[in-house]
């Protein structure tokens, strides 16, 4: 670690990158166990925000919800609490492929979430990029962001989600970006790269919004929740 960097005074137990759904509960679940946890995430106002389809659950993740439910998560309540439908789908088709999926109103369940984390005493939450993971002799003892600091903690979970080394494809153009326009975590990746770890790009694709002026309503059947 550089000697210019300034070492933040707080030592973590558990330093989670990311804020999404998978950072939220990688963050609650050892501060509730007692642990000192530090959240740090690119956007304080994206925290479990949901830039694409605003859902939890559905085919291939229902189970997935329920498991973190019965362990403890916040998911599935955060989905209680802020649903505008809850639809179980797949119905006309054997049990084994049914799936429950809540949708959910995804400014309200990224305001909920965030008041959680801030709430959780055992929780650190803070805006900034993580650039650097500091590795010493096989061990990791804490990670520099963009704005210089070094963060103490012994053990770091990564939930990046699409935002390493994150690329927008729009037709024909294409820019480093992360979701909604967030900054991409560029030297992150070329740190996981130095640390000996091989890395894939993965790709997602975003449904296209329509603007409902353009949608005949009276010729559409509505589809109530169960």
């Amino acid at each position: 670690m550089a000697d210019y960097h300034r070492e933040y005074p707080e030592k973590y137990d558990v330093i989670v990158i990311g804020a999404g759904h998978a950072g939220c509960e990688a963050s609650l679940a050892p501060a509730r166990m007692g642990l000192k946890v530090l959240t740090l995430t690119v956007n304080l106002d994206h925290v479990a925000f949901m830039p694409c389809n605003p859902s939890l659950g559905g085919p291939g993740k229902s189970h997935i919800v329920r498991e973190i439910d019965a362990l403890g998560g916040e998911m599935a309540r955060n989905m209680d609490k802020t649903m505008i439908q809850i639809r179980m789908l797949n119905t006309a088709k054997g049990p084994a492929v049914h799936g429950l999926r809540g949708q959910a109103d995804k400014e309200e369940y990224h305001r909920r979430m965030k008041k959680v984390l801030e709430k959780e005493e055992n929780i650190d939450l803070k805006q900034d990029i993580v650039e650097h993971l500091v590795i010493k002799k096989g061990m990791i003892k804490g990670v520099i962001t963009k704005t210089g600091l070094f963060y103490r903690g012994s053990k770091v979970v990564l939930t990046t989600g699409t935002f390493l080394k994150g690329r927008v494809i729009i037709g024909d153009a294409t820019f480093n970006a992360g979701p909604n326009q967030q900054y991409p975590a560029n030297r992150l990746s070329q740190s996981l790269k130095n640390a000996g770890f091989e890395l894939q790009r993965f790709k997602t694709g975003t449904p296209p919004r329509v603007d409902k002026n353009t949608i005949d309503f009276s010729q559409m059947e509505e589809q109530t929740g169960t």
